[in-house]
């Protein structure tokens, strides 16, 4: 399968997160970056907000038979008048053995999540600087001129073993995440005035057949997905998405970094509660960032506040960024 980024932008990609997408291609022009996330810088560091916990599923199992222990004996032939003529030998049950079996079965089972402090493996949402492109005429136009202050919680599981192939591992996820504005949005009338309702979901995607891959004993990784090949729906109280896009022309990427031990295939279960766990990889923590596509293409200049605002917030961050590598299939 070819790999193709998605880009924000020359500014964005250079100030703020180099995020590059593992997806599929489409048609050129079939799709634009409508939303882009980073996470919140904490005393200049970032903290590793995804989480990948191995719940691989070790379950033995003990199976005991028993096997009848026989001893020959005599038994006389007597005629009728009870007298013993012969002997004839026969088999006479005399006690068991018994034998025990262990055998022990592997379900593969991982997770992928979020957490609220960076750290633990706890699930919670952690804060993130959130961006979207909405029409220029928009009523929420100028909230979405600048990063929002949001909350972002992903759930993703697998059940299937990861792929290693090329040093590369694969494995694919079903899940959904979604980022919530800390403070509510009210859409704003010709006069500026807040009307209407207040609105808090910036973007909700749910998702199946997400691909996770990361280089094997590397720090980087990626979960990305691509229509038709994936099932994504996007929901928004901010932008329409047609539900017709849902079948062909909607993409989102995952990228992460600074993985805190390289990737590899589990040794042991890391609750050590069981003899192995060697299905899916080592559990770890990193930092992450992200942009979603879809085939509605925003106008220029909306797009262009929206690179230049998250700009300004990876100026702190401009050592972290060219840790970033991309992550391939």
């Amino acid at each position: 399968m070819f790999i193709r980024g998605l880009y924000l932008g020359t500014a964005l990609i250079g100030a703020a997160a180099a995020t590059q997408a593992v997806a599929a291609p489409h048609p050129a022009g079939a799709t634009a970056p409508v939303a882009s996330f980073i996470e919140v810088p904490t005393k200049g560091a970032s903290p590793k907000i995804l989480y990948y916990k191995n719940e691989d599923v070790v379950k033995t199992t003990t199976t005991t038979t028993k096997t009848p222990i026989y001893t020959t004996v005599q038994v006389p032939i007597k005629n009728s008048k009870g007298q013993i003529t012969g002997y004839t030998t026969s088999q006479k049950i005399t006690g068991y053995n018994t034998v025990t079996t262990k055998s022990t079965a592997v379900t593969p089972k991982a997770e992928l999540f979020t957490t609220a402090n960076g750290s633990g493996s706890t699930k919670g949402a952690a804060p993130v600087k959130f961006l979207m492109a909405v029409p220029a005429g928009s009523p929420y136009a100028l909230a979405f001129s600048k990063p929002q202050n949001a909350l972002f919680t992903l759930s993703a599981v697998s059940t299937t073993a990861p792929l290693l192939s090329g040093g590369t591992f694969s494995e694919l996820f079903n899940g959904s995440l979604s980022f919530t504005a800390t403070t509510p949005i009210y859409a704003l009338n010709a006069a500026g005035h807040a009307v209407g309702p207040a609105l808090t979901n910036l973007l909700t995607i749910n998702f199946t057949n997400a691909v996770f891959t990361g280089s094997a004993n590397g720090l980087t990784m990626g979960l990305a997905a691509s229509t038709p090949a994936s099932t994504i729906s996007f929901t928004s109280d901010f932008r329409t998405f047609s539900r017709a896009d849902w079948l062909t022309n909607f993409d989102f990427a995952l990228a992460g970094n600074a993985a805190s031990v390289p990737l590899a295939r589990a040794l042991v279960d890391p609750t050590l509660t069981n003899v192995t766990g060697t299905r899916t990889l080592n559990s770890f923590r990193a930092t992450t960032t992200g942009t979603f596509a879809a085939s509605a293409v925003p106008e220029s200049a909306t797009w262009m506040m929206m690179i230049m605002g998250f700009a300004a917030i990876g100026l702190a961050r401009r050592t972290d960024v060219r840790r970033f590598a991309r992550v391939t299939v």
